[in-house]
């Protein structure tokens, strides 16, 4: 695949614990995508409740091989949880295609990053991916992420620690995020040093398919 320089970094953090929201904008946005991969080891994304037309793959050189022969689809690895820096490399080889890293304090730390995501996240837009990390615990992820993200969506965060360190990432009183409930969220442009705040609405009988799944987003003006 040749790469191209000109196209614009597409790398989105998402943060929040359990129960926040975190996966639900993603899976909705998944919906209409036409080459999207997960990272989903506690296998949240296929099945009923799952993004529809997601493959479930469970050992690597499943997944390796779907992807070789692959134009087009979703796929979702829920295999071991030290496949990681070989996932990276997958999605890396496949390219122009939105992947997913879900709980990614589980795979990486606050210091240096896995060479394979450290290539993702540096040099994965020349390859037209569109990345997005997803942790319930900012303050133990990974910090390049971090450094490189084109936007952070913050959800309720049980942790101080974790408010403290996201209030600081998108330059926003930590008061803020502490009000937030679940299913709101602030979410921050870090180009355009735009913010808004956004809500997901599920119906009070459960969403039976994400069609039913509203969002609003309205600017949000942060008092210097």
């Amino acid at each position: 695949m040749r790469v191209d320089t000109s196209r614009e970094a597409d790398i989105g953090v998402v943060c929040g614990s359990s129960g926040s929201g975190k996966s639900v904008v993603i899976k909705k946005a998944l919906v209409k995508a036409k080459r999207a991969i997960v990272w989903d080891i506690d296998d949240e994304y296929t099945g009923p409740k799952g993004v529809p037309g997601m493959q479930r793959v469970t050992n690597m050189r499943e997944l390796v091989t779907k992807l070789a022969k692959s134009k087009a689809g979703k796929f979702a690895y829920v295999g071991k949880v030290t496949e990681f820096e070989s996932w990276c490399r997958a999605v890396f080889a496949w390219g122009v295609c939105t992947a997913v890293a879900e709980e990614l304090a589980g795979v990486t730390s606050p210091g240096k990053a896995p060479p394979g995501w450290h290539t993702l996240v540096s040099r994965g837009r020349k390859r037209g991916i569109a990345l997005i990390a997803v942790t319930q615990r900012p303050a133990e992820s990974d910090k390049t992420i971090m450094g490189n993200a084109s936007f952070m969506r913050v959800g309720r965060l049980a942790r101080a620690q974790d408010r403290k360190y996201m209030a600081s990432e998108i330059d926003v009183p930590e008061s803020l995020l502490s009000g937030l409930k679940n299913r709101e969220y602030i979410i921050k442009n870090m180009a355009a040093n735009e913010y808004f705040r956004g809500v997901i609405q599920i119906p009070e009988n459960g969403a039976k398919s994400l069609t039913a799944v509203k969002i609003k987003e309205n600017p949000l003006t942060i008092e210097a």
